[in-house]
């Protein structure tokens, strides 16, 4: 998902994003291709739209936020990119 209404420097770079989710850069790009993060990739890298990163981290504390991993991951969750 992407919004190019809002000035990308107000947005949150990539690392960022991943370390309020307590994830990876790779999961929040998952969350951006999913269409759970508004993201878009500019010459400095992925942005994230804090509006919608704060979003999905209300859904995950009201237990509302879909899973970005396979069912069948073998990791089930122990490789933190569940977060």
């Amino acid at each position: 998902m992407t919004n190019d209404h809002d000035p990308v420097e107000t947005w949150l770079p990539l690392a960022a994003a991943a370390e309020a989710l307590g994830s990876t850069p790779l999961n929040v790009l998952m969350h951006i291709k999913r269409g759970l993060l508004a993201g878009v990739e500019k010459e400095s890298g992925w942005q994230v739209d804090p509006a919608s990163l704060a979003a999905l981290l209300r859904q995950r504390g009201e237990g509302g936020a879909p899973a970005v991993c396979r069912s069948g991951c073998s990791k089930a969750g122990g490789c933190k990119s569940c977060g």
